[in-house]
């Protein structure tokens, strides 16, 4: 089958290896020919903008293509969506609305009674409490605050910062959730999950951004089974199709509260976590959904897995990894180069970490030195006055 993947970033990478060896004839479309599939791909990168629609759908006709598979940015599926007479397992436009419009989200959580933080009006403000503002549309923690709701002028700030970070100049207000995040990742079939996953998210750097994680074992947490009931319901309301349905929910004292879903596959190598923790094969699995063929994943095998994306403290040179105490690598997937400035808080990535430990209390304390940045430096062979110590 000839497949057009929409990405061609490293996360798509398990994506595109995945289509290869299920025998496709695959090819990939991004703007930046330094891109890592760009460069895999060769003659079968074509260099366009991915976010135009209509570009897309023109590539499309004039190649030929039987499928098409979004990779792992929002605006990869949004394109997929609005050419997908081509492929008819991805969901209807107004489907995944329903799912990336954060208000409208809320809402229909609310309809459906999800657990989830509830939405609150900008004319409900001055009002007691703590409350979180962001945009209805960004991603990785762009433009979040959280505030005191007695504060007009910290309500006003909130909001100005989160429609600045919009593409549609759109904020939204919510009640404020405390708790450790989690997020709950797995392949629907008829609404219901086949295979699901749980996983363990921490933030090292940047409160609002993602770059710790391992798989959770507990899956018969009443909490869990609670998100997994509610999702089932989300799926059979919005009569999604069959694939993958990948959720972010934090769990308090009160319960989990569920925070976002997507349909894309999460990027900085999260179906690699999944892969080498359980061995159950995530890419194939998306990648076999969107494109429209059977796949059947073989017998699954533990691991205690641990994921880090490397960043540094304080803006520095990348001068290589070294972790400390040493640290039982898996793999290491360089974004940097070495040389390259490194800015603070997740500003830019060196790159994604993968590392297997024992059993699970050796992993928990491996995620608590993580989280605490004294498990590694970005220096490497350099003076530790060039920066980069994460100590």
């Amino acid at each position: 089958m000839k497949v057009l993947l929409v990405d061609a970033a490293f996360g798509a990478a398990p994506i595109y290896a995945a289509l290869i060896e299920a025998g496709h004839d695959v090819w990939v479309i991004s703007k930046r020919p330094d891109d890592l599939l760009a460069r895999a791909a060769a003659d079968r990168w074509i260099q366009e903008d991915y976010s135009d629609a209509a570009i897309v759908q023109r590539l499309i006709d004039y190649f030929k293509f039987e499928a098409i598979v979004p990779g792992c940015t929002d605006i990869s599926l949004e394109t997929c969506l609005k050419v997908s007479r081509q492929n008819t397992t991805l969901d209807t436009a107004a489907a995944n609305y329903a799912l990336s419009h954060k208000s409208t989200f809320r809402e229909v959580c609310e309809l459906l009674n999800l657990p989830a933080p509830r939405l609150v009006k900008a004319a409900q403000f001055p009002r007691q409490g703590r409350y979180i503002c962001k945009p209805v549309d960004a991603f990785s923690g762009r433009g979040i605050t959280v505030f005191d709701g007695q504060s007009v002028g910290e309500f006003r700030a909130a909001l100005a910062a989160a429609q600045s970070a919009s593409r549609s100049g759109e904020a939204l207000v919510e009640t404020l959730v405390d708790g450790p995040l989690y997020s709950c990742s797995g392949f629907l079939k008829t609404y219901s999950f086949e295979q699901v996953f749980f996983v363990r998210e921490g933030m090292s750097a940047n409160p609002y951004a993602v770059d710790t994680s391992y798989v959770v074992d507990d899956l018969q947490s009443s909490g869990f089974k609670l998100v997994v009931d509610g999702l089932e319901r989300l799926a059979r309301h919005l009569e999604l199709k069959d694939g993958l349905l990948h959720t972010q929910f934090l769990m308090s004292d009160g319960g989990p509260s569920i925070v976002e879903v997507t349909r894309r596959c999460p990027g900085d190598l999260y179906s690699l976590l999944i892969e080498y923790a359980t061995g159950y094969p995530y890419a194939a699995k998306y990648a076999a959904c969107a494109a429209g063929y059977e796949f059947t994943p073989g017998r699954m095998n533990r691991r205690y897995i641990l994921r880090h994306t490397v960043t540094a403290d304080s803006k520095s040179i990348f001068g290589g990894l070294y972790t400390f105490p040493s640290a039982p690598f898996v793999a290491f997937f360089p974004i940097a180069k070495m040389g390259d400035e490194l800015l603070a808080r997740q500003g830019n990535r060196a790159g994604i970490l993968f590392t297997e430990y024992p059993d699970t209390d050796h992993l928990l304390r491996a995620y608590d030195g993580f989280l605490k940045r004294q498990s590694y430096s970005t220096t490497g062979a350099l003076p530790n006055c060039l920066g980069g110590l994460n100590v």
